[in-house]
């Protein structure tokens, strides 16, 4: 069975899309997994950097299905939803189900629609080795959905000014979720993960890091022992289309660092 996984922090800002997408490409294209991307997020930045500018302008332009559909159209999914990232002849993958803007209409009408990514996901999971599902940072059906679809979440917190101030909800809207499901459904966090941290010693951020250390400590929440460094180099990959160990201008001690985290959060995951 797979790790469905939610990449989740109730505060925006954070870098989660961008650590997301380059989570799957290491763990599909280095460590040769196959691997779903579900983009879950009404923004759909996530779809966008998978399909470039170009790529995305023509799939809005055509008839194709979305993750719109799983919760509005069911019944008339297919397995042609998936998108086709890049598959490799040693038999690994990556594969997005992409995000339209009409995903907010689901948070209007949200009724009894909570279960049905994960009941899509049921049925292609058998393909897959990871599932990464990249939220929005809100409490609302969504949430709710990946919660029922996934076996744990990974929090990326950028250390800044309150860097805290989506745990406490985040805490509150998990703990609220077990309640209501009494242990038929429990969603756990597998760690925290410090991401876009500014070089040198900041006061400020170091300030932000002793409160979520604290806080993590008191919820008995992991938090990763790797960091992912503030780079051009992210930034460089995406806009080449590509995940930043991919992009020729990126530092061997960028990547390095970059590798210790893919494999801390495969292994906080349970995958290896």
């Amino acid at each position: 069975m797979p790790k469905v996984v939610s990449m989740l922090n109730m505060k925006g800002g954070v870098g989660k899309t961008t650590l997301t997408y380059n989570l799957a490409w290491y763990a599909a294209f280095k460590k040769m997994y196959k691997v779903l991307v579900v983009d879950l997020d009404p923004q759909s930045n996530l779809t966008q950097i998978f399909m470039g500018g170009d790529g995305y302008r023509d799939y809005l332009e055509s008839p194709r299905q979305s993750i719109v559909d799983i919760f509005e159209n069911s019944s008339q999914v297919t397995t042609n939803i998936i998108h086709s990232v890049d598959e490799w002849t040693d038999g690994s993958l990556l594969h997005l189900i992409p995000a339209r803007a009409e995903l907010s209409k689901t948070l209007k009408n949200p009724t009894s629609k909570e279960h049905k990514l994960r009941r899509f996901l049921t049925k292609v999971q058998s393909n897959y080795d990871l599932i990464l599902i990249d939220c929005p940072p809100t409490d609302s059906i969504l949430s709710v959905a990946s919660y029922l679809a996934s076996d744990s979440l990974i929090i990326p917190v950028k250390p800044e000014k309150l860097a805290i101030i989506g745990l406490p909800l985040l805490k509150g809207s998990i703990e609220d979720f077990n309640e209501d499901n009494e242990g038929e459904y429990k969603i756990s966090v597998s760690g925290i993960i410090f991401n876009n941290v500014e070089a040198g010693d900041i006061p400020e951020n170091r300030i932000s890091k002793k409160e979520v250390l604290a806080f993590a400590k008191e919820n008995n929440w992991h938090v990763f022992d790797n960091e992912v460094r503030e780079s051009k180099s992210y930034v460089n990959g995406i806009r080449e289309g590509k995940p930043m160990f991919k992009d020729s201008r990126s530092r061997g001690h960028i990547m390095e660092e970059f590798y210790a985290v893919g494999d801390e959060f495969l292994r906080s995951v349970g995958i290896e």
